[in-house]
């Protein structure tokens, strides 16, 4: 597998992760931890899938 699409498939798998959370916090309704902490959590990951997949085709396009 190519060190690009390696690089994507991590990203997506970032995005699935805070995809899942976010899903928990609106199905469930209720707070385990404070707010704030708990909307940090579920950002965190969007945030990590957006600039490796920003990493990965900035990659792939010089590549092409």
């Amino acid at each position: 597998m190519n060190k690009n699409y390696r690089l994507l498939f991590i990203a997506f798998l970032f995005y699935l992760i805070g995809h899942i959370l976010w899903t928990y916090t609106i199905i469930f309704e209720k707070t385990l931890i404070n707010e704030s902490i708990e909307i940090w959590i579920v950002n965190i990951p969007f945030f990590i899938f957006g600039v490796i997949g920003l990493i990965a085709t900035f990659c792939l396009y010089n590549k092409i």
